[in-house]
């Protein structure tokens, strides 16, 4: 440390605690938000990726079929490829859970069967092996000794296959639910109860961290008996030569069903990587904005530094320091706060990061299927980037008052004292700056639609706040000469002066305007946007979601390749007088241009009769018809939109069989259900494609006809051991809106953090004007101001900036909100959103971020009216 930074920047620093402290807390925050997205993230995947790599052990290729899994007649034929070393059958099933016997049979209204969930409180991945395959992939050690990685199947094997309802557990869900050999465990998937009990506990050490360790392993047989897998399976594991991997693979292709895919068990990461990067890139984009306000926080900081030190720089200078030198030592000053701030954020990003890991893992679980990830994993690449830009934002901040510091003459400060009087001088270029800006962010908007590059919503949205943040000081000046003659008028002399004083200040005030504008901008951008999503869902809802009754097994969400509804129970249900009509559906996960998405059967007939598609253009009634007397299919916009399909194009499916069949698209309809895209086909067309199984029904009741009746109806006709959720129309909806808001509580908390940042600006900077104003203050108090007299004059000042601010940060608001709807959300998720503004939305900004700013003006302004005034008459 030099003499230079300890005299100069230091002895303030230390001098000043609470300024010190609160732009530390500043960039702490900023930090802190990216860490604990980043970390939240990570951890969620990381999550899904051990569990990949648990489960695969020494596999370096792997056979899938989607969900309807593959035909088991394709194990000989892959383990009988010259080049494979080994092949395993699996089959793999996610349910829920608990200890002991079965839990209540009664039917749950509850579209997420909340009633099985309360009874099952645990998720778990049940694997199907076959024990004589697993002994060259090491990954299971069943028999609780340290060869049986390596040992052939032995008696203990033998007594595992003779029993359906064995399992092997992994330790660490058996120290949760405190479980030992002999003990039950019963899980549930598709509505069926099935009592398992426990025979070894698996000392693996990588099965403790797949699936937050609930992996229970049952024998291959047993699986596909109990699980309505007879004759498939999900995934064949094969141990390969490395240096034959690619011509294994492609020999394996060759002879296997097209329906098969072949690859490494890390591609089934990339692919949930892929699937989820729109997500992954909005949160960590969000997380930038409390950086990027804690930014101003430094710039504003070192620019007062800057002002009340001009004597002490001209002295410097006079004595021969450089004008690098003294950019060097504010620039110093940028990164001190970034050093240490950094550090503290990385503590308090991790410890912020154990509630984001909750909202966003329950995300990743609500939209993409992805298993609930409840274990934090450090990453060293998130801390390093998080420190790295925290300094270097830190810097950069501190860059322009540090310039300013290096150009500072030294004899005019010298000669003039400590400061100097404030100009308007460039605030016309700022503003033109600012307009170009605006305009460069519409072109790129543009260039974004018609080239199909979704990265650059997010640049044409750094651009709007850029712009803002340019015109910010011409705002400010404007604002407070539209409202300083109503402010004379209703606050009188306190007023006058507090408007004066900004517009004396505008220089350094005007940094606080542009934190305060990014984030009202935001948190009006975000409502307007969730606003018209909502709404928007609400409204498609209503429209598609006509059915009166909806049924599924409890537990078919978690695991939809083995859900089945009997087809007596459908026709049954069919044959119902209650019952107008009864749709059923099936679907599967596809792989499509290198793309996860799904395919489904429905009744088109039933769907033209009863329902309430929406189309993209075209009558619905009519293109149901046409589709299914054609054997068409329809697209959602989704999967229309990342694969350039129009009504009129083709698209190519292979089916169960790996036959491939190009099917003409009739049309596309609305459908916000999930990013990754569907394609909807008759039930006739699917059931040669992929299977006739039904896994949900959608119930359309006869005019008159009581739905607890139905209900009651459809409870006897299941019987006693199929658990089912039968859903009203109503209560679907609402739990669909219940996602829907699930889904962005983690932004409006990420904003909140943003704004407790700005308003940190308001605190600091208003008491750094009130040091800096300390003769001007002194000498109102000695010619007779009262001390509410100072104290409401500081008070109008902090008002008026959290107005100015909120201000522009609902006209950056608006233009941000059209990027997000229009750009950002069609490029990368590729739905239709229409766009409706809340005026209420305005209101309530404008008057929290005024009511804000007024509040951490009461600290200052105590400050003004107390001590500091006292000191300053007796120094004048």
């Amino acid at each position: 440390m030099t003499a230079a930074f300890r005299w100069i920047i230091a002895r303030h620093l230390a001098r000043e605690r609470l300024r010190t402290l609160l732009t530390l807390a500043g960039v702490a925050l900023g930090v802190g938000v990216f860490v604990s997205v980043r970390l939240a993230s990570t951890s969620a995947l990381a999550s899904f990726t051990d569990t990949v790599d648990a489960v695969a052990g020494r596999a370096n290729l792997e056979l899938s079929g989607g969900s309807e899994g593959i035909d088991e007649r394709a194990f000989p034929l892959a383990r009988g490829t010259a080049g494979v070393i080994a092949a395993a059958p699996i089959v793999q099933i996610d349910a829920l859970a608990r200890p002991g016997g079965p839990a209540s049979r009664r039917a749950s209204d509850d579209p997420d069967a909340m009633r099985a969930r309360v009874s099952y409180p645990d998720q778990v991945l049940v694997l199907g092996v076959d024990v004589f395959s697993e002994a060259a992939f090491e990954r299971f050690r069943l028999w609780g000794d340290a060869d049986s990685a390596t040992a052939g199947a032995g008696p203990a094997a033998l007594e595992f296959l003779n029993d359906p309802r064995a399992a092997a557990i992994t330790r660490a869900l058996a120290t949760r639910h405190g479980l030992a050999p002999g003990d039950s465990l019963t899980v549930l998937s598709s509505g069926l109860p099935v009592v398992l009990i426990v025979r070894r506990v698996i000392e693996s050490q990588a099965l403790q961290q797949a699936y937050g360790g609930n992996v229970v392993i049952v024998d291959l047989a047993a699986a596909q008996q109990h699980f309505n897998r007879l004759g498939r399976l999900d995934r064949i594991d094969l141990v390969v030569d490395p240096a034959r991997r690619d011509a294994v693979a492609a020999e394996l292709t060759r002879r296997l069903p097209a329906g098969v895919t072949v690859e490494t068990p890390r591609g089934r990461s990339r692919q949930v990587e892929n699937m989820v990067r729109a997500f992954q890139l909005n949160l960590t984009a969000l997380s930038f904005i409390a950086l990027f306000v804690a930014s101003f926080l430094i710039l504003n900081t070192v620019s007062m530094s800057v002002t009340r030190r001009r004597r002490e720089i001209g002295i410097v200078r006079a004595l021969g320091m450089t004008r690098a030198d003294v950019a060097a030592l504010f620039v110093s000053e940028g990164v001190f706060f970034g050093v240490i701030g950094g550090a503290i954020g990385l503590v308090l990003g991790t410890l912020l990061a154990r509630t984001t890991l909750g909202a966003v893992s329950q995300t990743l679980n609500d939209l993409y299927l992805v298993y609930h990830a409840q274990t934090l994993r450090p990453d060293v690449a998130s801390y390093v980037i998080a420190y790295v830009l925290g300094v270097l934002v830190s810097l950069a901040a501190a860059l322009v008052p540090a310039l300013e510091a290096a150009a500072t003459p030294p004899a005019s400060t010298v000669r003039q004292g400590a400061f100097t009087p404030p100009s308007h001088r460039g605030f016309g270029r700022w503003t033109l700056l600012g307009a170009m800006l605006l305009g460069a962010a519409a072109l790129v908007a543009v260039w974004t639609v018609s080239t199909h590059r979704p990265w650059g919503g997010f640049v044409s949205a750094a651009l709007v706040l850029a712009a803002g943040s340019a015109l910010a000081p011409g705002f400010t000046l404007a604002i407070e000469s539209a409202v300083a003659p109503l402010a004379r008028r209703l606050g009188g002399i306190e007023a006058a002066l507090a408007t004066g004083f900004l517009r004396a200040s505008v220089a350094r005030t005007s940094v606080v305007v542009a934190a305060l504008m990014v984030s009202v901008g935001m948190w009006v951008a975000l409502s307007i946007m969730v606003g018209s999503f909502r709404r928007t869902v609400d409204t498609w809802i209503q429209q598609s979601v006509r059915g009166d009754l909806y049924v599924e097994p409890a537990g078919h969400r978690l695991n939809l390749s083995s859900t089945v509804l009997s087809a007596s129970l459908v026709d049954s249900l069919r044959r119902t007088p209650a019952i107008a009509a009864v749709d059923t559906y099936r679907g599967s996960r596809i792989t499509y241009g290198g793309r996860p998405a799904f395919v489904a059967g429905i009744d088109f007939e039933v769907q033209r009769r009863f329902g309430r598609l929406s189309f993209t253009r075209g009558d619905p009634r009519e293109l149901l018809a046409r589709a299914r007397s054609r054997d068409e299919v329809i697209a959602s916009e989704s999967f229309a939109h990342h694969h350039r399909v129009a009504p009129g194009d083709s698209i190519a499916l292979a089916g169960a069989d790996g036959r491939v069949r190009r099917l003409r698209v009739a049309g596309v309809f609305y459908d916000y259900s999930s990013d990754a895209g569907i394609v909807m086909m008759d039930r006739g067309l699917y059931a040669r494609m992929w299977s006739d199984r039904t896994e949900s029904l959608a119930l359309y009741l006869a005019p008159g006809a009581d739905a607890d009746a139905v209900r009651a109806r459809l409870v006897l006709l299941a019987g006693p051991d199929l658990l089912l959720s039968i859903t009203p129309n109503r209560a679907l909806r609402t739990r669909v809106l219940e996602v829907f808001d699930q889904t962005f509580r983690i932004t409006y908390a990420l904003q909140a953090i943003a704004i407790l940042v700005a308003v940190l600006g308001v605190f600091g900077t208003l008491t750094a004007l009130v040091l800096q104003r300390r003769r001007e203050i002194g000498i109102l108090r000695a010619t007779g101001a009262l001390r509410s007299q100072v104290m409401k004059m500081v008070l109008v000042e902090s008002g008026l900036l959290g107005l100015i601010g909120a201000l522009l940060g609902a006209i950056a608001g608006v233009l941000l909100a059209l990027v997000l709807v229009h750009v950002i959300n069609t490029q990368y998720f590729g739905w239709t959103i229409r766009m409706a503004i809340d005026p209420w939305v305005f209101v309530s900004a404008v008057f929290a971020m005024a009511a804000a700013a007024m509040l951490a003006g009461i600290g200052p302004a105590r400050l003004a009216a107390g001590r500091l005034a006292a000191e300053a008459v007796r120094a004048e």
